[in-house]
């Protein structure tokens, strides 16, 4: 038996090609599909470190600054009630910075527990991705021209 084309076998070798370049087209969709993802993956990744890295150092100026202007504070407050109740005004201090330290470890927590948006751009995409494949597969036709369909939209 051979590959050969000949007369009793005319379509053979060319149902063969079209079934091979029909394969290697949805492959280099699939291909430039999943790269497209990963950069937008990697771009996300870069904007989520540097929302990171700013949040991080412009809490570190803000508490900085916070804890200069609340020890000046209650200098001035202690100094101000310094005759006649000192230990009343460091008290009432007190009372008010532990409450204010519970109040941001509340937000805190809370904040933490929502968490980020991380790669939802990445996961919307991929979803619009499932659902015109599983669309396409139900339909029995299948589109590969992803980018030329969302232009159109």
């Amino acid at each position: 038996m051979s590959l050969r084309s000949d007369a009793r076998h005319p379509m053979s070798v060319h149902a063969t090609d079209g079934i091979v370049q029909s394969g290697r087209r949805i492959l280099a969709i699939l291909v430039t599909m999943v790269r497209t993802r990963l950069g937008l993956l990697a771009v996300e990744l870069m904007e989520e470190k540097s929302r990171i890295w700013l949040m991080l150092v412009l809490t570190a100026l803000a508490l900085i600054f916070a804890s200069m202007a609340l020890l000046m504070l209650s200098a001035l407050v202690i100094v101000a009630f310094w005759d006649d109740n000192r230990l009343l005004a460091i008290g009432g201090l007190l009372v008010f910075y532990v409450a204010a330290a519970a109040a941001s470890l509340l937000v805190l927590r809370h904040k933490a527990k929502i968490g980020s948006p991380l790669f939802s751009h990445t996961l919307r995409e991929l979803s619009k991705d499932t659902d015109e494949l599983e669309d396409a597969f139900d339909a029995d036709e299948v589109d590969f021209d992803v980018q030329t369909r969302r232009r159109a939209q």
